[in-house]
């Protein structure tokens, strides 16, 4: 990569690292429910969304881990339930979907849900978005219910140092009569998240990980830039 591209990541970087999360949720119509106190602590955000008695639910943090460590985590099947709340497993398909199964918390049954995965990267910022929302195709199966809605976004921001920053917006109607704890699910979902997601990214297990383990679920990132601080030595 030219010197002058790995400049622009890097000034790109400060500039993320130096605004205040909360001004930028509220002016994009998130409220605050909780504000974390250190950087790697996660910043909570929640907003009604039109014809829904359930809530969009927003959280903010940074690891310390490059990216490559954070996509790697979110790729790996198996890994699924150490880290993304209530998942019970998840199983790759191919063009870029997945079948999730989530586990019900009472009174509500185990859910679940077929999903595709859009990938992009902001070529001017380096941020990369993964942008997840339920579709059609997956039989129904035994002793689940298939949400009435699902819609994720992660957006993993490249910082100095090796340190990423991971914004994660989710919308999910369980479907059923259940709303009464559908914002309870959700207002958890973004904090439960994410820290398992740091943890496990910051782990000797994912340290090092190589572009290759992110491509088995994110094909769309072949091609797509690093900033050498992200970049496996």
């Amino acid at each position: 990569m030219e010197a002058s591209g790995t400049s622009k990541w890097l000034t790109a970087g400060l500039l993320a690292g130096s605004m205040m999360l909360a001004p930028l949720a509220h002016a994009a119509g998130w409220e605050p429910v909780k504000e974390g106190q250190g950087r790697t602590e996660v910043s909570t955000y929640e907003k009604a969304v039109d014809d829904s008695p359930v809530k969009a639910f927003r959280g903010v943090t940074e690891v310390k881990a490059p990216v490559l460590s954070v996509l790697a985590v979110m790729a790996d099947a198996q890994a699924c339930a150490e880290w993304l709340y209530q998942c019970q497993s998840l199983e790759l398909r191919d063009n870029d979907q997945a079948y999730i199964r989530f586990k019900g918390i009472w009174p509500a049954k185990d859910r679940d849900a077929l999903i595709q995965t859009e990938t992009t990267q902001d070529r001017d910022g380096g941020a990369i978005t993964l942008a997840s929302h339920k579709v059609d195709g997956e039989p129904e199966h035994d002793g689940y219910v298939r949400v009435a809605a699902l819609r994720d976004r992660f957006v993993l921001t490249p910082l100095e140092d090796g340190w990423t920053r991971i914004e994660f917006e989710t919308f999910i109607d369980p479907g059923g009569n259940v709303s009464s704890v559908a914002n309870v699910i959700s207002d958890q979902a973004p904090k439960e998240t994410l820290q398992g997601l740091r943890k496990l990214a910051g782990s000797d297990a994912y340290q090092g990980a190589k572009l290759d383990q992110a491509l088995v679920r994110y094909p769309e990132l072949k091609g797509m830039t690093l900033p050498e601080s992200h970049q496996p030595e």
